[in-house]
């Protein structure tokens, strides 16, 4: 299935945080409950080989969400461009329910193995910038059910230079992001807040 990119209006941003991932959207969809979200993520089965400059929205947008059924065929180790796995996996827990385990989180990077020829040199204007891409995928633990659904997160970091401003501006939308509290229905199930104007 193709992905689409879903427009949000002018000022409007979908950043949902670690739990809200695993807790909400990934578990309704494995129990195939309704959600609620203005903003839900569409399934793309073949994001582990898919290059990131070839997914929706590029390059003005920098995060994308997908659904994928995770399978072992899906990284391949002789194709040219790669999701490589960094680090080790980790619990994703619910603060607010005693820390309890709703989620499991496996970093990877994009690893490109296309070589630029060497006889090519661009001035400083024409040079592109850099970037390095990553991928958060998310998974649920046996304990809520056994399943090859998992929500993969790609996101992109400028390798380039940054200002102090434009990192003090970035880390304060980052603690904004991940102070977000969910919304009880009530019926007692939890919504992730619809996204807030800057």
């Amino acid at each position: 299935m193709e992905p689409k990119h879903k427009a949000l209006p002018v000022g409007f941003r979908f950043r949902p945080t670690d739990c809200e991932i695993s807790k909400y959207f990934l578990t309704r969809k494995v129990l195939e409950q309704p959600m609620r979200s203005p903003n839900v993520p569409e399934e793309c089965h073949d994001i582990f080989s898919r290059h990131p400059r070839d997914l929706p929205g590029y390059p003005r947008e920098t995060h994308w969400y997908f659904y994928c059924r995770k399978l072992d065929s899906q990284v391949n180790p002789n194709s040219h461009s790669i999701w490589k796995q960094i680090g080790e996996e980790t619990g994703v827990l619910d603060p607010k329910n005693n820390n309890t385990l709703v989620g499991i989180k496996r970093p990877f990077t994009f690893v490109d193995h296309d070589e630029e020829p060497d006889d090519i040199l661009l001035s400083d204007e024409d040079e592109s910038p850099q970037y390095n891409w990553f991928m958060d995928e998310f998974s649920l633990p046996l304990t809520v059910s056994e399943t090859d659904w998992v929500l993969c997160h790609v996101f992109r970091k400028n390798n380039e230079p940054r200002s102090e401003s434009e990192g003090e501006n970035e880390e304060k939308e980052t603690v904004e992001a991940e102070s977000l509290d969910l919304l009880i229905e009530k019926d007692g199930t939890v919504l992730p807040p619809s996204p807030s104007p800057p």
